[in-house]
C-alpha cells in the first residue's frame, strides 16, 4: 500500500474528472487523479477538438447556473494557460415546428430554448428559412424549418480544456498517475482505500468520475441504467475550408422529422482537423468500453455523407479527413448523475453526462470538490440524484 494519504482521490481524468483535480488543487487539497489511459485521448467521451456550448439549455433551466459558472471558468482557465479554449461562433439549433424526434429528452427544442433564453435574458432570435438561407447560404433548410439563434454560443477545445485543467492541476501541488486502472475502492471508518493495477492508496475522500467505465464502479442496482452508445465523428473536406471558420460559420443542432435524422455540423477552427465535423447520435445500442468497435465502416461513412450531409449543406466534398468514435454514458431520463455514494458520503459519483455534459464540466469539476471537500455545493444538484435513475426503466 503506498504510505501517503491523500485528502482526495479522483478517478477518471476526462472532462469532469479533470476539471475536479483542477479544483481541488486550487483549493489546497492534497490530490491524486489516476486515470487509465492518458488523456486528453480518444477512447472515452471527451475529444473531438470540438465541443458545442450554448447559454440557453433547453434540456432543463437547472442546467443555466452550470454553463454560467463553466463560462467564466473556461475564461480563468484560458487566463491562466495562455491557450485558447472557447472560440464564439453563434449557434443555430434548426427544427420543425412539430416533430416526432426528441433531443436530449425534450419534444420541441427550438421552443424550449427559446423559452429559456427569455426568461435568463440571453441574447437570442428565432429565425425562419429564408433567413437562415440569407445568413447562411451554404444551409438548405426545409420550408418548413426555423431556428433558435444564440450569437454568443461557440465552440470549446475539449483535449486543450482537459491538458490545461490537469497541468494546472500538477503545477498545484496535485499527482497524476496514467496508465493505471483502478480496480475497486472500500469506504470505512476513517476513509477510504482505492485498488489499482499497480497499487493501493488511501484517502479521505474519492470522487468516481469514469465516464463510460462507470458501470464498473456504481452499485449494482445503477448499472443497467448506464448505458454506453458508440457515436462516431467524422471530419469532412471541405471545398473552401475559411468558409467554415467560427468567424464565419456557426455550429449547427439539426433536428429532423424522426430520432435518426439528427445531424450536427460545427466550424472548423484554423489549427484543428482540416475538414469540417459532423455527427449524429444514436441511442437504441449499447456497447460496453473495453468492447467497442473502434473501426468506422465505409457504409457509416456513406450515410453520413449522402443521407445526412448533402441534403443540408453544400461546400463538402464526399473525401473523409478523419474519423473518431465517441462514448455517450446516456441515463435513462438523459440528465446527469451528481451525488453521494448511497452508502457513503465519503464518494461522490460524476457524469455519466448523457451526450451533453462537456459544456457543463467546469462547474461540475467545482460543485465535485465542494462535495468532496466540504460536503455540500454552491448550486442546487438535487435535479442530477443518483436514486432517480435505480427505478427508471432503460431505453
Amino acid at each position: 500500500m503506498s504510505g501517503q494519504r491523500y485528502d482526495l482521490i479522483v478517478v477518471g481524468l476526462g472532462a469532469m474528472g479533470a476539471a475536479a483535480l483542477y479544483q481541488a488543487a486550487k483549493r489546497g487539497a492534497k490530490a491524486l487523479g489516476i486515470d487509465r489511459f492518458d488523456p486528453p485521448h480518444t477512447l472515452g467521451s471527451s475529444h473531438g477538438d470540438t465541443r458545442i456550448t450554448r447559454a440557453s439549455i433547453g434540456e432543463g433551466e437547472f442546467y443555466a447556473p452550470l454553463v454560467r459558472r463553466s463560462d467564466e471558468i473556461w475564461r480563468e482557465l484560458e487566463a491562466a494557460s495562455g491557450q485558447t479554449l472557447f472560440h464564439e461562433s453563434g449557434g443555430l439549433i434548426i427544427a420543425p415546428p412539430s416533430a416526432d424526434a426528441t433531443f436530449h429528452g425534450e419534444g420541441d427544442f427550438v421552443e424550449a430554448s427559446t423559452r429559456v433564453a427569455e426568461r435568463h435574458g440571453i441574447a437570442h432570435e428565432v429565425i425562419d428559412t429564408e433567413e437562415i438561407k440569407r445568413r447562411h447560404p451554404m444551409l438548405k433548410p426545409r420550408a418548413i424549418d426555423r431556428a433558435y439563434y444564440e450569437p454568443g454560443a461557440g465552440v470549446l477545445r475539449p483535449e486543450r480544456c482537459v491538458a490545461a485543467q490537469l497541468e494546472l492541476a500538477r503545477q498545484g501541488g496535485a499527482a497524476i498517475h496514467t496508465a493505471e486502472r483502478v480496480t475497486g475502492y472500500d469506504v470505512g471508518a476513517d476513509g477510504v482505500k482505492v485498488a489499482t493495477n499497480r497499487g493501493r492508496y488511501r484517502a479521505d475522500k474519492v470522487i468516481l468520475s469514469a465516464g463510460a467505465w462507470m458501470a464498473d464502479l456504481v452499485p449494482e442496482a445503477y448499472r443497467a441504467a448506464l448505458r454506453v452508445c458508440r457515436q462516431v465523428i467524422y471530419w469532412f473536406e471541405a471545398e473552401e475550408l475559411g468558409a467554415f471558420d467560427p468567424k464565419v460559420f456557426p455550429w449547427v443542432i439539426w433536428i429532423g422529422d424522426r430520432l435518426e435524422e439528427f445531424w450536427s455540423s460545427f466550424p472548423a477552427p484554423r489549427d484543428g482537423p482540416r475538414g469540417v465535423k459532423l455527427v449524429t447520435e444514436q441511442y437504441h445500442t449499447a456497447t460496453h468500453p473495453d468492447v467497442v468497435s473502434r473501426e468506422v465502416t465505409a457504409e457509416e461513412c456513406r450515410d453520413m455523407f449522402y443521407r445526412l450531409t448533402q441534403p443540408r449543406l453544400k461546400g463538402l466534398r464526399d473525401n473523409l479527413i478523419r474519423a473518431e468514435v465517441c462514448l455517450y454514458t446516456v441515463t435513462p431520463d438523459e440528465h446527469f448523475v451528481i451525488d453521494f455514494h448511497p452508502e457513503s458520503e465519503r464518494v461522490v459519483i460524476a457524469s455519466p453526462c448523457s451526450g451533453h455534459g462537456f459544456k457543463h464540466s467546469a462547474a461540475i469539476g467545482e460543485t465535485l470538490a465542494q462535495l468532496a471537500l466540504d460536503g455540500e455545493s454552491e448550486f442546487d444538484i438535487s435535479a442530477f440524484r443518483l436514486a432517480r435513475i435505480a427505478a427508471a426503466p432503460s431505453k
